[in-house]
């Protein structure tokens, strides 16, 4: 007998739906993602803004994770309008079972973030698994290279790449043109 598994798709939940969540939103579904979209104000979480979103939903960022079925095929990018949002996002998403978690900000703000959190009891394992800064460092400056970078770093984690260039190296040149 075969046994095959069916799991749902991988659920992309984005944590604040500001200009960066807008744009990450935009390409979520082409690379494969359900998308879910938790903002505390109706403006920001809604289908019009989020037309490719599953599930929208108006509630504290803390509430609003602890509210949806997060499981580890779930991940998540915080990018909330404040330090103290994003420091109760990212507890409530360190406190799930979501495989990726990651958070936009500054390095300064990320070690504030992890010093409370450290504090509150979230292990440092569990920390070091979470990707803040978030994104890979393609350079990006605008919303829509910055949501690129991250969804990037977010395909990388699924499907266990590495970052690395897929340049050929310097030895393969070489085999090659021994070849010629």
């Amino acid at each position: 007998a075969v046994v095959q598994a069916f799991t749902s798709p991988p659920t992309l939940l984005l944590i604040g739906g500001g200009h960066i969540s807008k744009k990450i939103g935009d390409i979520a579904k082409t690379v494969g993602f359900r998308l879910w979209v938790v903002d505390d104000r109706p403006e920001f979480a809604n289908s019009e803004r989020f037309p490719d979103a599953e599930k929208t939903l108006v509630a504290g960022y803390k509430e609003g994770i602890e509210q949806l079925p997060v499981t580890s095929n779930t991940y998540i990018t915080i990018a909330t309008r404040g330090h103290r949002l994003d420091d109760v996002a990212l507890e409530a998403a360190a406190r799930s079972p979501a495989s990726y978690v990651g958070l936009v900000g500054s390095k300064r703000k990320v070690v504030l973030i992890y010093k409370e959190l450290l504090r509150r009891g979230i292990a440092s394992k569990r920390l070091r698994s979470i990707h803040a800064p978030i994104g890979l460092n393609i350079g990006a400056q605008h919303p829509e290279e910055i949501a690129i970078s991250i969804l990037a770093e977010i395909l990388m984690a699924k499907l266990g790449g590495d970052g690395k260039p897929m340049l050929l190296s310097n030895d393969r040149l070489k085999s090659i043109k021994d070849s010629v």
